[in-house]
């Protein structure tokens, strides 16, 4: 395969009890199927959620909720308070409690497309891998506090990588939440990735020390194995990709804030015969490690988004988001009828569940419930 645009930039269902159960730790406790431990402050009173609003924080020294609910969390006003997976915070929705107007200064204009500046923690499970001096290498997804999931092609050689959750604007000093950072502890590239191909383009990184979910740290859901998105459209929504590449092919920018795009998947019928059309010819097969999507002038993935989220809406929950791929190559930016290629993670969802219990982690907490 030739001429491939590689997006780098160089800018089973057991439950894993946590013995460790500090904050931030994710626990099986009593009848919550997945927990965080938080200060009983931070967390609804059923134990359903964090709190996102500030609402009923008014004097913490009020009572102890945390003699109340037993729970297996060692700090002495923690509790065990629900997780759920891929919470898209807009400013629309019931979640999102942070306003762009009140970040007016802040600039950048595109992925491939207008008006599309993500808002601040509106992707909480958006993440960006850095190179050890700090520069920014390519995107990536939290799955559980201690795992990130990304491109093979992106964490090939050069490590260790620190990993970034949390950030919005390159740029800015002064974001409402602090953005984290972790060290990865391993990578764990697919063995039958090929870096020339790119098939089966994909990667886990294993974290130092998990990060703290916050409002603007979250995880995603991922699909089960061998779910399909063809039909997505035909649901009535497109999916969703995020990423801080270039907003162009040859000549555009690296962006300071996070961008999105709103894009189709593409029937991979369709999107091998558009791929042999444009470049590479009547012989190209597209691999079963690929799904495609985009395919809208201007409105696309470009370089630098490698390793970036496709997330798409789960069926009946439209404020929830489960990760249809990764950003792995395409052979130009933002051209019409020319999708991009995106690793198919429904395919990987075994692969991903083994390695993520090896390690003793919950490998169910990105379930789509």
């Amino acid at each position: 395969m030739h001429h491939l645009l590689i997006l780098l930039s160089v800018f089973s269902n057991n439950i894993i009890i946590v013995v460790s159960s500090a904050a931030g730790d994710i626990v099986d406790d009593y009848d919550l199927q997945h927990c965080v431990c938080v200060p009983y402050w931070q967390c609804k009173d059923d134990y359903s959620g964090l709190i996102e609003d500030g609402m009923d924080i008014i004097d913490i020294r009020a009572t102890d909720q945390s003699s109340e609910h037993p729970s297996r969390c060692t700090g002495d006003y923690d509790v065990c308070c629900q997780v759920e997976c891929g919470k898209r915070k807009t400013a629309n929705g019931e979640t999102l409690q942070f306003r762009m107007s009140s970040f007016s200064d802040f600039f950048g204009t595109r992925i491939l497309g207008s008006n599309n500046e993500a808002e601040f923690s509106e992707f909480p499970w958006m993440l960006a891998v850095l190179e050890e001096n700090k520069t920014y290498r390519c995107g990536a997804s939290l799955i559980h506090p201690q795992v990130a999931l990304t491109a093979a092609h992106c964490v090939t050689g050069n490590g260790p990588f620190i990993v970034r959750a949390g950030e919005w604007n390159w740029e800015s000093a002064s974001e409402p939440l602090p953005y984290q950072e972790q060290q990865t502890k391993k990578i764990i590239i697919h063995p039958q990735y090929h870096p020339n191909s790119l098939r089966n383009d994909i990667a886990l990184m294993i974290l130092e020390v998990p990060f703290r979910l916050t409002e603007n740290v979250g995880l995603v859901c991922l699909p089960f194995q061998g779910t399909e998105f063809d039909d997505i459209r035909n649901q009535g929504s497109d999916c969703i990709a995020t990423g801080w590449g270039k907003n162009a092919s040859r000549h555009g920018k690296y962006q300071s804030t996070l961008k999105k795009v709103s894009m189709p998947v593409v029937p991979r019928d369709n999107c091998t015969r558009r791929l042999r059309e444009v470049r590479l010819g009547p012989l190209f097969r597209l691999h079963r490690s690929f799904l495609c999507a985009g395919g809208q002038a201007n409105k696309d993935t470009c370089k630098g988004d490698g390793g970036s989220p496709l997330v798409c809406p789960i069926r009946g929950r439209p404020d929830r988001y489960q990760q249809a791929g990764i950003v792995s190559w395409g052979l130009t930016c933002g051209l019409h009828s020319t999708p991009g290629v995106y690793v198919n993670i429904a395919l990987f969802r075994d692969w991903i569940d083994f390695n993520v219990q090896a390690y003793g982690f919950d490998n169910t907490v990105y379930n789509v419930a």
